[in-house]
C-alpha cells in the first residue's frame, strides 16, 4: 500500500537533488565570469615616489638562482607622482644599485625599453661601475648612474628593468643555497638653478 511518509521522504530527496543539479550546473558559470588568466612580466616590483628630497633603499633577495641563458628580471620604478599628486618642486636623483660578490652574476638595466629589443641601451658599463669592501670585509659591486630630472610640472614615471644573468657555464654546487643581495638606493635632491 501506499504510505505517505515515505511519499514525503522521496519528495523531499528529490527536491534535494534538484537543488543540487542547479547548482552544478549554475555555479560554474557564475564563478567563471570572474576568473581570467594571463602570462606576462611583473609590471614593478619596487616604487620610489620622490615626492620630497631625500634617500630611500630597498632591499631584493634573490636566493635559488639557476645557472640559464634567460635571465631573472626584476621591474622597478622612480617617479614625482603618487596618488595624482605631483612635487612641488624640480627634482634630481642618482640611483646607486649595490650588490654582493657571492655569485658569478652579470647584470643589465634598462630604462624605459623593453631588455629584449636589441636596441635598448644596458645603463652597465665599466665607468659606472667599481668594487668596494666594508668594513667587515665584505666585498660589494656597486653601480652609480647619471642624475635624473624630474619636473614639478610634468608627471613623470621612469620604469627601470633589472636582468640578473648567471650562465650556465657556472652549474657548480658551490654556488648552490647561495643567496645573493641587490640594494637600490635613489638619492633625490632639489635641483637648484645657478
Amino acid at each position: 500500500m501506499f504510505s505517505k511518509r515515505k511519499f514525503l521522504l522521496i519528495s523531499k530527496i528529490n527536491v534535494l537533488f534538484l537543488i543540487l543539479l542547479i547548482l552544478i550546473k549554475f555555479l560554474p558559470v557564475t564563478f567563471s565570469r570572474y576568473q581570467s588568466s594571463g602570462i606576462g612580466n611583473v609590471n614593478s616590483n619596487i616604487a620610489f615616489y620622490l615626492l620630497d628630497v631625500g634617500q630611500m633603499n630597498k632591499t631584493i633577495k634573490i636566493s635559488d638562482l639557476i645557472p640559464s641563458d634567460s635571465g631573472y628580471v626584476y621591474h622597478f620604478t622612480i617617479s614625482n607622482v603618487k596618488d595624482n599628486r605631483v612635487s612641488d618642486v624640480d627634482l634630481e636623483y642618482i640611483l646607486k644599485i649595490r650588490t654582493t660578490t657571492n655569485l658569478p652574476i652579470r647584470y643589465e638595466l634598462f630604462l624605459n625599453s623593453d631588455y629584449q629589443d636589441g636596441n635598448s641601451v644596458n645603463l652597465i658599463n665599466n665607468d659606472n661601475t667599481k668594487i668596494e669592501k666594508d668594513l667587515d670585509g665584505t666585498y660589494f659591486q656597486e653601480f652609480t648612474f647619471d642624475k635624473v630630472e624630474l619636473f614639478y610640472k610634468t608627471p613623470k614615471v621612469n620604469t627601470y628593468t633589472l636582468v640578473v644573468y648567471l650562465d650556465k657555464n657556472e652549474e657548480d654546487f658551490v654556488y648552490q643555497g647561495a643567496v645573493e643581495l641587490i640594494e637600490l638606493s635613489v638619492d633625490s635632491s632639489q635641483v637648484t638653478v645657478n
